[in-house]
């Protein structure tokens, strides 16, 4: 079976996160998206914005009560913790020595928005062991 190297994200989820990380500068904004994880690709189905406890603008850390919150919600709705996303306000476009380093999650995407004072752009990640594989995100309109 080939890796998984793409992920889905409904344009509900995509507004979520792009408004949340655009109000969160300067500061990076962070939040959880479940979905399904299939054969062939992550689906995101739901995006729930956290707290960046740190209000740091170079890293970040899940509120832990948010987190866990978001985990009990994922598991009633038979969802998975299908991807992590976080801001970068002032760049870079991939993950940070610091984001690898904190990467507790192996299975899971890495989403990291960027921008350089211009428009906002979303990018993903695996980072498994200290190696990190960009996969394509694909905004999709659901029926």
């Amino acid at each position: 079976m080939a890796p998984v190297d793409h992920i889905y994200i409904p344009d509900d989820c995509w507004q979520i996160m792009l408004t949340h990380v655009s109000e969160g500068v300067p500061e990076e904004a962070c939040g959880l998206l479940g979905g399904i994880i299939r054969e062939d690709r992550y689906q995101a189905i739901e995006a729930i914005p956290t707290v960046n406890i740190l209000h740091s603008t170079e890293r970040y850390q899940v509120a832990p009560q948010e987190q866990l919150q978001a985990f009990v919600h994922f598991e009633a709705q038979s969802l998975e913790l299908v991807a992590i996303y976080h801001s970068h306000p002032r760049g870079p476009e991939a993950p940070s020595p610091t984001d690898i380093a904190e990467a507790y999650y192996p299975e899971t995407v890495y989403l990291i928005w960027s921008s350089q004072g211009v428009e906002w752009k979303c990018r993903g990640f695996l980072i498994q062991r200290g190696q990190v594989r960009e996969i394509k995100v694909f905004r999709v309109t659901l029926a």
